[in-house]
């Protein structure tokens, strides 16, 4: 059986992306495993780990995504390897390729012996790692494959996330650091649905409960006077915008536009007449406690999930996955 470890050296670098795509574009029976729960979203009333549910409806039917992923990562400090390992070998058996995910960094669980180069080792896995292309990104892969050289983990190789600069490549290439391909950036699969900013900020739907699967390409906070944002607003389709619940003045600027949903801030309610707009208009209206500030960060950390059910996101994942990155070499 061959094992595919994905593991990346900076947050946001792709790895449900590239884990998924590489398991569409498998010929053999595929299965996955990640040791260490990350993101825990709510289905049917259940806390489930995000990315074992969305693997185990898309490729690994047999196991639940309790067993894919099976340990919270805080537990870390008290696990040991052969846990780990007695875990993998369970949901394992007679798959003839098995995808491991690693958190978003490799290197954590160092201090325990729990490391992605740790579990790598163990299982024999080839090691596929994901970066970012800033400077900053580029220094610690080039620290990391240094490493690996003086512990003796070959790197199967490296893809570069956000990224369609070959220059880059080849200057990798040239310090000896094995590139198997890049992903440009891609809107489409970076897009947020509404439901995905009220889950994560715990909103309270005011307006608009229908169309909570609007996609949002861009947040805006409305910070302004309300005929500057009204000329800002009618620029941006798609957009979410991020106001203070008292801004009345703001919210209907926003409301005269195309837009995904209005965030109101500060937990303050709206007048009626914002609620009959947004009602009318089916726009989500959303209320937040946190400040306009807060509730903006949060949005701009939040990766866009991949709902199992949105056959075109994940088609398009496949597809991208097969034309920008060197599958089959990473499979062979």
């Amino acid at each position: 059986m061959k094992s595919i470890f994905v593991s990346s050296i900076t947050p946001r670098s792709g790895k449900t992306v590239i884990t998924l795509g590489l398991a569409l574009n498998s010929k053999v029976f595929t299965g996955f495993f990640k040791p260490f729960q990350e993101k825990m979203i709510t289905v049917n009333g259940q806390q489930v780990e995000e990315d074992a549910y969305l693997m185990q409806s898309v490729i690994d039917f047999e196991a639940s995504p309790a067993e894919l992923c099976p340990f919270p990562r805080e537990s870390i400090p008290s696990l040991t390897m052969a846990q780990v390992v007695e875990a993998y070998e369970r949901v394992s058996k007679n798959k003839e390729l098995m995808i491991v995910e690693g958190v978003e960094l490799i290197t954590a669980g160092f201090l325990y012996g729990l490391s992605g180069f740790d579990i790598v080792e163990r299982l024999k896995s080839d090691m596929i790692l994901l970066s970012n292309v800033d400077q900053e990104s580029l220094d610690r892969l080039a620290m990391i494959k240094h490493y690996m050289d003086y512990r003796g983990i070959p790197l199967k190789g490296v893809i570069l996330n956000f990224c369609d600069d070959v220059g880059i490549e080849n200057f990798l290439k040239s310090k000896g650091i094995p590139v198997i391909g890049s992903m440009p950036y891609t809107p489409s699969l970076t897009t947020l649905h509404v439901f995905e900013i009220v889950e994560e900020l715990n909103g309270l739907v005011l307006a608009g409960n229908e169309n909570l699967n609007n996609l949002v390409e861009k947040t805006i906070i409305g910070a302004m006077s309300r005929d500057s944002a009204l000329r800002y607003f009618e620029r941006v389709p798609n957009k979410a915008v991020i106001t203070g619940g008292d801004r009345n003045d703001v919210s209907l600027a926003a409301l005269d536009t195309s837009m995904a949903c209005l965030i109101l801030t500060g937990g303050l309610l709206p007048s009626q007449e914002i609620i009959d707009r947004a009602r009318n208009l089916g726009v989500p209206l959303i209320s937040v406690r946190e400040d306009t500030l807060s509730a903006s960060e949060a949005i701009e950390k939040l990766i866009a999930r991949i709902d199992p059910n949105d056959e075109k996101k994940i088609k398009l994942i496949k597809d991208e996955v097969a034309k920008n990155i060197d599958v089959g070499r990473i499979l062979r």
